[in-house]
């Protein structure tokens, strides 16, 4: 099986209950709509590492998957999204991540001292940092003084935000999430359902970089002196990733991102080759052949270019590979399309 089998049968399963679910929805029949999404969540579960759930209003179907921060996950949602038959799209809007203010957000409560809470309950004390383009933010309810348990206040804190204003700006601009006992008066607040425009007005306001999906966040590295030499994958000067933890795994010899993958069907794994100039110009070629590449292994569905590095010998093209031999066949092909002077290597982290 492959990551592209399981994404296939999902949504074979989801079209055989299409007409249950939508009807479900429009009759409120809550039970029976979960009866009917039950067992496809616990295989969402099992194959992206996400659960979902579905919503309507008198407007439009939606499907929400929420795989929370976890990279692998966002990965394999967005692929899931991305193979989604025609059918489906021209029915369903799909978020392969939570987005900010879902129907799910706007009915979310909580309970504290036998009083539910809503969104509008809540407001968030914030402070901007230009310099560094993130925001750091505090939750605050007034009922947050009768709860003793810090480490509660503070996950229920982080999970409303993320409601509010989804994985997205969540993991682009915020810096810190944490909870207030009392009102902060030295700093700006909102109420928590404005809090996402209020994130948009600040980034447009400060030119800040925008981005579409959490997977498209990039973090930049230099490896300490001491683990870089001449040997493949040991040579890295600079590497620049949107998987983090695979890279910091990768590093200090441990395997739980990639073994999560391979229990998904998927495979993480790098293209590396010679560089060819020994200068500035090699991180261009690498930019460049990582571009093309991620271009046309993205159209076949095969896999998606997620990283790399520029070593002192070797330059690195790092993938997620949702269909091996699919990827291999078609690495082959490209061999002489993108560069007729470099042999290209294929290894798995």
């Amino acid at each position: 099986m492959t990551v592209k089998n399981n994404v296939e049968m999902f949504w074979k399963h989801f079209q055989s209950e299409e007409n249950t679910i939508i009807q479900s929805l429009k009759d409120k029949s809550y039970k029976q709509l979960q009866e009917s999404i039950e067992k496809m969540d616990d295989e969402a579960m099992e194959k992206f590492g996400a659960h979902f759930f579905v919503e309507d209003s008198s407007e439009y179907l939606e499907l929400v998957f929420d795989p929370g921060p976890n990279k692998t996950s966002q990965y394999l949602t967005r692929y899931c999204v991305e193979q989604a038959p025609q059918a489906i799209r021209s029915k369903w809007i799909l978020n392969d991540v939570l987005p900010p203010m879902s129907q799910k957000a706007i009915e979310a409560q909580v309970k504290i001292k036998d009083q539910e809470y809503y969104l509008n309950d809540f407001f968030v004390f914030y402070t901007v940092d230009t310099k560094n383009k993130m925001i750091a933010c505090d939750v605050y309810n007034p009922s947050y003084s009768l709860i003793d348990n810090t480490e509660r206040k503070k996950e229920m804190s982080m999970y409303l935000v993320e409601l509010a204003i989804g994985e997205n700006a969540y993991e682009a601009y915020l810096s810190k999430v944490d909870f207030i006992d009392q009102p902060d008066d030295q700093r700006d607040f909102c109420n928590l359902i404005e809090f996402y425009e209020k994130i948009d007005e600040i980034v447009k306001k400060e030119k800040w970089p925008t981005y579409e999906h959490p997977t498209d966040i990039y973090s930049v590295y230099r490896p300490i002196k001491e683990i870089a030499d001449d040997s493949l994958r040991k040579d890295m000067k600079y590497i620049f990733t949107t998987h983090p933890l695979l890279i910091e795994e990768s590093i200090s010899h441990q395997h739980d991102v990639v073994s999560d993958l391979k229990a998904k069907d998927g495979e993480f794994g790098y293209i590396y080759y010679l560089n060819p100039f020994h200068s500035k110009e090699d991180a261009i070629l690498r930019q460049n052949l990582s571009k093309q590449l991620d271009e046309q292994m993205t159209k076949i569905g095969a896999a998606k270019v997620i990283g790399g590095a520029i070593g002192k010998s070797y330059a690195y093209i790092d993938l997620i590979i949702y269909d091996t031999k699919s990827f291999k066949k078609a690495l082959q092909n490209l061999q002489g399309q993108l560069s007729k002077n470099l042999a290209f290597h294929y290894q798995p982290f």
